[in-house]
């Protein structure tokens, strides 16, 4: 009972009036992970939980609840991909190619990479709540040539497959690419739109990278009360940038 109150308590999706944070995955990617979420991926992965232990692996690699450590965070990657955890194998992928925690091996990145994407292209066809991050994990692996040939083109059909089901990861990357001229002329104005659809939806990243929009007139006309608007609703979900230049306004 304690294990499923737990299970219940750690992926529910909390709702809030200003900002949504519907997934652990999108807390990770934020870096808006609390102590309290943190504590009850430790007790799950404890239990041999795949999904717990790659969370742990996010946490360590990205320092959040915990000191940075890229040795932990391998051995928590290699303990999910051991079952096959989609996004552990992507992960161990890049340790090995950047050589995170590990000694830099192009061929085990690669085995590991050519085993996410063939797991990620049988989710990314099945509809299911995790279709959207299995798409955008999935686009990541044919822009970078992870596990692939490289193809940008197919990466970018893949994003915008995965933004239509509401992956705002996915609208933000698109933005970023946008932004600063990715595989592409840079496109400040198709930059701050699609900032702007995932900010509606709830993104951190991306409420903040648009009130950067706004206050430098990036893409947009410049106004200080919509960057100040956006500010505000990115530190109240918890994002550090947004938090220290709220701290520093005030």
């Amino acid at each position: 009972m304690f294990r499923l109150f737990l299970f219940i308590f750690l992926f529910a999706a909390p709702c809030h009036m200003s900002a949504q944070v519907t997934t652990i995955e999108d807390s990770l990617n934020w870096g808006i992970l609390t102590p309290t979420q943190y504590e009850n991926i430790c007790a799950i992965a404890a239990t041999g939980h795949s999904s717990s232990q790659y969370y742990l692996g996010r946490c360590y690699s990205k320092g959040l609840c915990v000191e940075k450590d890229h040795y932990k965070a391998m051995a928590y990657y290699s303990l999910a991909a051991e079952k096959d955890h989609t996004q552990a194998l992507y992960y161990l992928g890049f340790c090995y190619q950047y050589g995170y925690g590990v000694g830099k091996d192009a061929s085990r990145a690669d085995a590991y990479f050519k085993r996410a994407v063939a797991w990620l292209e049988k989710e990314s066809e099945t509809v299911s709540e995790s279709q959207g991050i299995s798409l955008y994990y999935l686009a990541m692996c044919y822009t970078c040539g992870f596990g692939v040939p490289r193809d940008t083109q197919k990466g970018l059909e893949l994003y915008e497959r995965a933004a239509e089901l509401g992956c705002t990861e996915a609208l933000f990357n698109m933005a970023i690419d946008k932004q600063f001229g990715n595989n592409m002329a840079p496109d400040p104005v198709g930059a701050a739109s699609l900032f702007e659809q995932a900010a509606q939806l709830g993104n951190p990243q991306a409420q903040y990278s648009l009130a950067h929009c706004y206050l430098d007139g990036e893409g947009v006309m410049k106004d200080p009360a919509k960057a100040q608007e956006w500010l505000q609703k990115a530190a109240e979900q918890g994002l550090p940038q947004a938090v220290r230049e709220v701290k520093v306004g005030n």
